[in-house]
């Protein structure tokens, strides 16, 4: 049994925007307008060991209505032992591929639901208790509302140059992170040294895309902005080199109170 198990979905994505979720929380969304082949860690969707959910869904490239025939994805899980920053292949978990008669229907999008078992020895802090997001409002420019003033928050301690204050705002994510990742002390200071880098290195927080989409997560539990291409729609803009940092963050509200939180 790995003492250290991380599991990872290697896949292949052909002409297609596509989503990845375990247990509801997605771990990449991206748009392959060719063809991407990565490998990618989805620890940080599992919590607890037991049956884990995944579901993969399709959708046409941007300007297009329909699946394309050229479209293609298929998966492998991955289970691979850490332990001492090693990177051991234990065994492979599940595979799937949607087939060329799948593809070819031109459906307006492709959804697929399977599940893995995975044994983890972290807990990590979890959303499963925080408040129902739809039992507050099934309106979403009320949760809107509320998501804006979140992400005016961040932004406002990004351009101030707050750095700790957001920081502390992640604290439950970067924890999180560092659970499911085994990250030492180190490791994790890297990370936020790094984003830190980043923030003093000609990044400046952009306003929210008048097109975002509010998308609802963790079973009802968690919100984030998502652009239409699926990508987060919190970034930054390097102008000198044309470069995106996007912050992929979850937003919930814990039981007891009334504002969105970082998780």
């Amino acid at each position: 049994m790995a003492k250290e198990p991380y599991y990872t979905i290697d896949f292949t994505a052909v002409y297609c925007q596509f989503e990845v979720l375990v247990n509801d929380i997605p771990v990449i969304a991206m748009e392959a307008e060719g063809q991407m082949s990565p490998n990618i860690p989805v620890n940080f969707g599992i919590s607890s060991s037991g049956e884990q959910k995944l579901e993969i869904r399709l959708l046409p490239v941007a300007g297009e209505k329909y699946i394309d025939s050229r479209t293609a994805f298929q998966y492998t899980i991955k289970l691979f032992d850490v332990l001492n920053d090693k990177f051991v292949h234990e065994k492979d978990c599940g595979n799937f591929q949607f087939s060329e008669k799948e593809t070819a229907k031109k459906l307006p999008s492709l959804t697929h639901k399977s599940s893995f078992q995975a044994e983890i020895p972290y807990e990590m802090m979890t959303w499963e208790q925080s408040r129902d997001l739809l039992s507050i409002s099934k309106d979403n420019s009320y949760l809107g509302t509320k998501l804006d003033l979140a992400y005016r928050k961040i932004s406002g301690l990004i351009n101030s140059k707050q750095y700790e204050s957001y920081f502390e705002m992640i604290r439950n994510r970067e924890k999180n992170m560092a659970l499911s990742m085994y990250l030492s002390d180190e490791d994790s200071r890297a990370r936020l040294n790094s984003l830190l880098e980043d923030f003093n290195n000609g990044f400046k927080m952009m306003p929210l895309p008048e097109d975002r989409v509010l998308k609802i997560y963790g079973n009802g539990k968690l919100a984030t902005y998502k652009k239409l291409n699926g990508e987060p729609a919190f970034f930054l803009y390097k102008e000198e080199t044309g470069e995106e940092l996007m912050l992929e963050l979850m937003f919930h509200i814990p039981t007891g109170k009334e504002e969105f939180e970082v998780i």
